[in-house]
């Protein structure tokens, strides 16, 4: 229960307009107004205008806002998807949203101005396609920092706002059923899984034998044989792979809302929501991998791949909110969420490799069988109170905990190649090396890693308006703490020399039956230890992020058509990373401990010129830090894309200046246009780079500047083609949004002088001679755009869109010595929706008809204008059945 504030009477109407959103039909005279303090229990509005309650205007900042209705009329249902039609935001990997063009890293995710917690290995940002649309009120992105946000800011802020209680009872149900053309009806790769696999859970089919939980990896290794054959045998024998018919895809999903009203004036409000969603995909990609022989430009292709990706996704939401209206001063929430996604994937490659040249290549095929299961969840108590004595000042406060997880049991990984007996034989280092291959496994692994992620965060803020001056005045403190622990556990298996030459060319099945560790053919090692000791890859990491931050903020109408932000943000930062393994021990050699002092000031202001067309130009500076494990000095192993990464422990924050300047006119109770500009300088920006002659190790470094620069454009227009044309009213529900951004950036990796060998990295080693000194941002599009064409029909029933979008070529792996940059091409995507709602035996029904990607279009990654990877996505479709009642 939020009120709205006081607007003090006889202020002009251009003020008004500006603070409370009047549409055009109002005149330009003084206009008296008295509102109650509390919106429940208006007495009396006397308004000459139109009110347009659109947040995109209120703020102070630039943002953008996406409703529930805007949600209602794309066919997308996660978080992530949906944002990508925002001007200037894109989707990379599926997962992630990229503001203007920068990474992930550079942008803050937020869960009702609360941090989250993420399961996914380096980062802090959440993946985004784990958030479904159903428990969200409203996305807001702000474009420009103000400091009650964190400081960490450089993109934007994506802040989630969940549903709330309701005002009335109701219990909506959904079903969902729909396919794939690439995937449903054809055959997908499996292998024999767990129970409850279709759940999200593994039961236990994955987990390391129990025998050998027990043992460290250097107990393992101490073992010999016959000892060591049963610990080898008592793995979960399950490597073969085999085809069957792909299922269709599935979800279905409840809410349920409860409203209590007391004769005390009290009011308790329950909204609750469970989600679940089993989605199969079947991807085929055509893969090449090049060497770039030197200067000239030239290239030898080494790998010559079909890639053929069978993917399960199970996801499993589950939303609870609690809330508590005391009076009309006072109310509490309690909000409870559970977000589960597992992923169960077989990949496998077939085709010619080698260390040369393809032409003379071998004949390999390879295989990963990997289960992942990524859970986050947050609890978060808030309150929120109004104090009338104190000219409703209203402070507001918030505990947060929260955790993320990530558990990988049991990845397996193996390659056979065609030996010169003709025949397809297990690569293994005591028989056929790896050596002579590319982009092959070096020996049957299996991995077992897990990530646990905590969060502890509380704060308030303070909100008190000053009437004489117009101004609110805005104070908060909060303090944020986060640790972060991942265990990584490494078992290789291969061949005794005694070995027949026979039992290389059975099948996995076969080759790790009981007969074959009972005849001491396979040994097993536990590879954890002796990577740390030998290549210092380390299997347990540990990291902490501890923040404390105040801030406060002036927020007034100088002038009756001139609006001025200004504040200013503290952080105090301690960021803790060690890792440890083998002869390492923990808290030795590879501890880190960094300390960061901040002050952030930021302001913004906003000119009325004319009524309803009003210009904003906002000035901050803000930093990007290290995160976590980046500067430990440590290599870890990322096991969501099986590299290696090396920390670094010269790595120093980046400090970034933004600039924004946006003119919008709002022409209608919902029309608006708008045309921004804005400029990023980046000082030390964190880039990353690969190491030398050390294989596919990626290092942390501090490029030397960095600039970021666009234009974006936004324009949305009801359509009353019914008025326009006198035709039926039901012909006035049709609305058209489009925006295009265009943008530029370049990154200066070093200073004058300067080569790859002067970068400070951790033991003296050395990043990879670059590609290009200059280059633009990694995940950058230089053209992003989008178009909705829709129609609701609040008469009828009828609801539809036609959304198209336009993503530009941007860098996804940077290249390196002589290799270009890995570029993926731009791409347009056309998505349909389609729903009719009508009521039956007091019920109220929705059929719902979308399909994604229409025209089939492919995704194409190129390098040096060659084929790197290409595949069809191919068109998703749905039917789905909705009931309210």
């Amino acid at each position: 229960m939020k009120r709205k504030q006081p607007i003090p009477a006889k202020l002009p109407l251009a003020v008004l307009s500006a603070l409370a959103g009047m549409s055009a039909s109002a005149t330009a005279q003084e206009t008296d107004i008295e509102i109650s303090a509390t919106v429940p229990q208006i007495e009396e509005v006397f308004v000459t205008g139109q009110f347009i309650p659109d947040e995109k205007r209120d703020t102070s900042e630039i943002s953008n806002l996406v409703g529930e209705d805007d949600m209602n009329l794309v066919p997308e249902t996660t978080v992530g998807a949906t944002l990508s039609r925002v001007a200037g935001l894109s989707l990379v990997g599926g997962k992630y949203v990229y503001v203007r063009g920068l990474g992930e890293r550079y942008s803050s995710t937020l869960l009702n101005r609360s941090r989250i917690s993420s399961p996914v290995p380096f980062q802090k940002t959440v993946p985004l396609d784990i958030v479904p649309n159903n428990i969200v009120k409203s996305l807001l992105v702000q474009k420009t920092y103000s400091a009650q946000y964190p400081g960490d800011f450089s993109g934007g802020v994506v802040d989630i706002r969940t549903k709330t209680i309701p005002d009335e009872d109701y219990f909506v149900a959904k079903l969902r059923i729909g396919g794939n053309s690439e995937t449903t009806g054809g055959d997908g790769i499996f292998y024999r899984g767990g129970e409850n696999d279709n759940w999200g859970w593994d039961d236990g089919t994955r987990k390391i034998p129990k025998n050998v939980q027990g043992l460290t990896s250097e107990e393992f290794e101490d073992v010999d044989y016959p000892q060591k054959a049963n610990l080898g045998a008592s793995f979960y024998n399950n490597w073969d792979i085999y085809e069957k018919d792909m299922k269709p895809i599935y979800s279905g999903e409840a809410e349920l809302g409860k409203r209590f009203d007391f004769d005390n004036g009290m009011a308790l409000g329950v909204l609750g929501n469970v989600k679940y969603t089993n989605v199969w995909n079947n991807t085929i990609k055509d893969l090449a991998r090049y060497e770039f022989t030197g200067v000239d430009g030239g290239s030898n292709q080494t790998v010559d791949y079909t890639r053929w990706i069978t993917k399960q996704t199970v996801n499993l939401s589950g939303f609870l909110n609690l809330g508590l209206e005391l009076n009309q001063d006072n109310s509490l929430s309690f909000t409870a969420l559970n977000l589960r996604q597992s992923e169960d994937e077989v990949q496998q490659d077939r085709g010619l490799s080698s260390e040369d040249d393809v032409t003379d290549g071998t004949f390999v095929e390879s295989y990963r069988l990997q289960w992942t299961e990524n859970e986050i969840e947050s609890f978060q108590l808030t309150g929120e109170h109004y104090f009338s004595s104190l000219n409703d000042m209203l402070f507001e406060w918030r505990i947060v905990d929260g955790s993320g997880s990530r558990e990988a049991p049991d990845t397996r990984t193996y390659t056979y190649a065609e030996d010169n007996s003709g025949y397809m034989s297990l690569v293994d280092p005591s028989r056929q090396a790896a050596g002579d291959l590319r982009d092959v496994y070096q020996a049957p692994d299996r991995n077992y890693s897990q990530l646990e992620d905590e969060i502890d965060d509380y704060g308030f803020d303070i909100e008190l308006p000053i009437d004489f001056l117009e101004s609110t005045i805005k104070a908060g403190y909060s303090d944020y703490e986060r640790g972060r622990e991942s265990e990584d556990r490494l078992f290789r298996f291969g061949l005794q020399p005694s070995a027949p030459d026979y039992v290389s060319w059975m099948t996995p099945q076969q080759l790790f039956s009981t007969d074959n560790w009972a005849n001491q053919y396979l040994t097993v090692r536990d590879f954890s230890a002796g990577q740390a000791n030998a290549s210092g890859i380390f299997p347990f990491a540990e990291s902490s992020e501890e923040v404390s931050a105040f801030y406060g903020t002036i927020d007034s109408q100088v002038l009756p058509s001139v609006r001025v932000q200004l504040g200013v943000r503290n952080e105090d930062t301690d960021i803790t990373a060690d890792a440890w393994g083998g002869n390492t021990e923990q808290g030795t050699e590879n501890l880190v401990k960094r300390s960061y002092s901040d002050t952030l000031p930021g302001g913004s202001v906003t000119w009325e010129f004319l009524e309803n067309m009003q210009v904003r130009v906002a000035y901050s500076e803000t930093v990007n830090r290290p995160s976590l494990l980046e500067i430990t000095g440590s290599t870890l192993r990322n096991p969501e894309d099986q590299n290696l990464y090396r920390g670094n422990v010269f790595l120093e924050p980046a400090d970034v200046e933004n600039l924004d300047l946006r003119w919008e006119w709002y022409f209608g109770a919902a029309d608006e246009m708008s045309v921004g500009v804005f400029s990023k300088d980046f000082t030390d920006p964190i880039e990353l780079a690969k190491i030398q002659a050390q294989g596919d190790i990626f290092t942390w470094f501090n490029a030397e500047e960095a600039t970021l620069e666009g234009v974006e454009f936004d324009i949305r227009k009801e359509l009353y083609f019914g008025e326009w044309f006198g035709m039926s009213p039901e012909w006035d529900g049709f609305r058209v949004s489009a925006n295009v951004s265009w943008i530029d950036s370049e990154v200066t990796l070093l200073g004058d002088g300067e080569t790859a060998a002067d970068v400070p990295l951790t033991g003296g080693r050395q990043i990879a001679p670059l590609y290009s000194n200059e280059r633009p941002m990694t995940g950058q599009s230089d053209l992003l755009g989008n178009v909705l064409f829709s129609y609701q029909g609040y008469d009828n029933g009828i609801t539809g869109s036609i959304a198209y979008n336009f993503t530009g070529e941007r860098i996804v792996l940077v290249g390196d010595n002589n290799a270009p940059d890995i570029v993926e091409e731009d791409r347009h995507r056309v998505d349909v929706l389609l729903k009719y709602a009508f009521e039956w035996q007091n019920s109220e029904l929705e059929l719902e008809a979308k399909a994604a990607n229409i025209f089939d279009s492919e995704v194409e990654w190129t390098q040096g204008g060659q084929l790197y990877e290409r595949w069809d996505p191919g068109v998703t479709y749905s039917l789905g059945l909705k009931a309210r009642f």
